[in-house]
């Protein structure tokens, strides 16, 4: 791939737990995610690593594992969404199911907004998840591990950028 020109690959990792990517039947076990790394790593192309909090049978615990598998693999960009049960998705049906409380307007959607309104778990709120999310956002771009190596890679005004950008405190209308 990387002689036909490609210096980036997206992963959807979504969860550092087994059960919840069992449970999301996501079609690949966890410990080959370390060994896809190392080959991308090795071929000199870049990582954009997706992770999802708020899946199902996602709780605190399992969380903390996809923030720690997001350190771990310590991806030059990181996609850190919280589920969302778009209209006409499979979550969507699970949510309508089981009377999980959804957004009311388009805005809450948005993994950005104001009104952002995550699916909650079966064992967290939305409000858990979303700020659970926005933390594990600053957490992974504020890592010295990870300033470092985007320090060596694309020098002190990217990682100015970075910086600038986990200045802002997401305002969110359903976090506690």
């Amino acid at each position: 791939m990387k002689k036909a020109g490609i210096n980036w690959l997206a992963y959807g990792f979504e969860s550092g737990s087994k059960r919840v990517i069992e449970n999301v039947t996501k079609g690949y076990k966890l410990e080959e995610v370390e060994k896809v790394v190392r080959m991308t790593y090795d071929a000199g192309i870049y990582i954009c690593g997706n992770y999802i909090f708020g899946l199902p049978e996602d709780d605190q615990d399992s969380m903390n594992e996809t923030l720690k598998l997001m350190l771990d693999v310590n991806a030059e960009w990181a996609n850190i969404y919280s589920a969302m049960a778009y209209p006409g998705s499979k979550l969507y049906e699970i949510a309508v199911e089981t009377n999980w409380p959804l957004p009311d307007r388009w805005e809450g959607y948005s993994q950005y907004s104001y009104e952002s309104r995550p699916l909650p778990t079966k064992y967290l709120t939305s409000g858990e998840v979303l700020g659970f999310r926005d933390y594990a956002f600053n957490a992974y771009y504020r890592s010295p591990r990870y300033l470092d190596k985007i320090r060596r890679l694309f020098g002190d005004e990217t990682v100015r950028h970075i910086k600038k950008m986990t200045e802002h405190k997401m305002q969110r209308k359903y976090v506690l």
